[in-house]
């Protein structure tokens, strides 16, 4: 199975990412958008929607509660629900932690670890799969001056759950692949310039684009 991972696309055109090869499913990690309107957010979303059927989406700190809400009467949301998808076990995770700038989709660290108690225990041969716009503390998460300024509560849940892969987005320049234990930590950088693949079989193996 070929898993393309896409985030922070603050409104840019999607066209660049239509048209990749073999996907089985897109997962779109948060700020479709930077404060536009939701017709705007339809737009690109329905875009990529058509070339990739098997989408799921989670809200970034930009993401206005309308856009949210139209995710979730699309089916597209992941945040704070769980979906099974060909062996995976997904679990969204989206917003961030406050950030200097009072954006619209913000929580605290409690939230955050309250919304991961609705994560299910996978299923025997399933693969827990974590989709978090904030990334976890200590793992793509460091800004330009060196700071790391991930989520703890999510690096808590890691610790203890040992998910197979945390996905997650937000921080730009933390673009990379990082591990907590066993746990793969992907940050796919904002499209459309990056996005990552992941092919998953016996063995997982991530490439950065």
């Amino acid at each position: 199975m070929l898993v393309l991972v896409v985030s922070d696309l603050h409104g840019h055109s999607v066209e660049p990412l239509v048209g990749i090869e073999g996907v089985d499913l897109l997962l779109m990690l948060g700020d479709v958008t930077t404060g536009a309107g939701l017709e705007k957010t339809k737009e690109r979303i329905q875009t990529l929607r058509g070339a990739y059927p098997a989408l799921y989406v989670i809200s970034g700190n930009w993401e206005r509660p309308q856009s949210t809400a139209w995710f979730q009467a699309e089916g597209l949301s992941l945040d704070g629900r769980a979906e099974r998808f060909n062996g995976l076990l997904l679990f969204g995770l989206g917003g961030s932690i406050p950030t200097p700038f009072n954006t619209p989709n913000e929580f605290t660290e409690d939230e955050l670890a309250d919304k991961l108690t609705s994560c299910p225990e996978p299923e025997e041969d399933e693969r827990l799969v974590i989709c978090s716009h904030n990334p976890p503390h200590g793992a793509c998460d460091r800004v330009f001056l060196g700071k790391r300024v991930g989520s703890k509560s999510l690096r808590v849940f890691i610790e203890k759950r040992k998910p197979d892969l945390v996905l997650c987005g937000h921080i730009h320049e933390a673009r990379g692949i990082e591990n907590i234990g066993s746990t793969i930590v992907l940050n796919p950088g904002s499209a459309p310039k990056h996005h990552a693949l992941i092919r998953i079989e016996k063995e997982i193996s991530v490439a950065l684009h």
